[in-house]
């Protein structure tokens, strides 16, 4: 579980909560099924209507990354590079079949094999940087799914105020009704601008970091097996590898939240 993402929404929640409360309202105020429905049925259609199903269908693997706490071992990732370019440098690059059989991601796994098929440097490259860019352009694709769910919830909010606000108008001859109804009105725009900057655009700048993660991730891995097959020295190797990390992560445990927020600053 990605406890950021967890606390970022409790946080949230209790902030928006306590400012309301606080103010001398009441829960219940904030409550209206007819405008939560609304909002959020209506965005739901709007983003439905604007990717085909297949994409559609990706959104609950999406909310499982949101909420999945898969880190990255940056520092393991380079300790084995230099490890495979210092046993291809004495016994081959043929020795290091046994070595592929034990590496668990396909991505490096399918690198390292075509390395010691023989294939062209350049080939790899190009065929490693394909599936980088491939994986770059399905996480592009999932990010778009939020960011336009919060692009159409605050105006679809916008739009229930007005409907409920018609209704309201045909009632004028009750003033005693208007106060209330006219607070229930405006929910319609709070649920639809809260969706959006509380849950859907987050939702869409987390799935960003976790994709820039992992293609810095695989950049470092595409640099090391086209390093391992050139017969670069292990320890030079790995000078090289580490300077696609932060400063401060180069000697640590090279955790994913950690680098990610380290490359960011700086």
């Amino acid at each position: 579980m990605d406890k950021a993402s967890v606390i970022g929404i409790v946080v949230s929640m209790i902030a928006v909560g306590f400012g309301f409360l606080y103010g001398g309202g009441t829960l219940a105020l904030l409550w209206s099924p007819e405008s939560f429905v609304l909002v959020l049925g209506a965005t739901i259609g709007a983003v439905i209507l604007s990717f085909s199903m297949k994409e559609i269908k990706t959104i609950p693997k999406l909310f499982k990354k949101i909420f999945n706490n898969k880190s990255f071992d940056f520092i393991e990732l380079i300790d084995l590079m230099e490890n495979l370019a210092g046993k291809a440098r004495r016994e081959g690059l043929l020795s290091l079949e046994n070595e592929i059989e034990q590496i668990d991601n396909a991505f490096i796994a399918r690198g390292m094999r075509s390395a010691v098929d023989g294939v062209d440097q350049t080939v790899i490259g190009e065929m490693l940087e394909y599936d980088i860019s491939a994986m770059e352009s399905r996480h592009a694709r999932g990010i778009k799914v939020f960011e336009s769910a919060g692009g159409y919830s605050p105006t679809i909010g916008i739009m229930g105020t007005v409907m409920h606000m018609v209704i309201i108008m045909t009632e004028l001859s009750h003033p005693e009704l208007l106060g209330p109804k006219i607070s229930n009105a405006f929910l319609a725009t709070l649920y639809g601008v809260g969706l959006a900057n509380l849950f859907f655009f987050p939702f869409a700048e987390k799935l960003k970091g976790k994709s820039r993660e992992e293609t810095l991730y695989l950049t470092i891995a595409l640099e090391g097996i086209i390093g391992v097959q050139q017969g670069m020295n292990p320890v030079a190797l790995r000078e090289k590898l580490l300077v696609f990390l932060p400063e401060g992560a180069r000697n640590a445990g090279g955790e994913s939240v950690g680098v990610q927020k380290e490359a960011e600053a700086s």
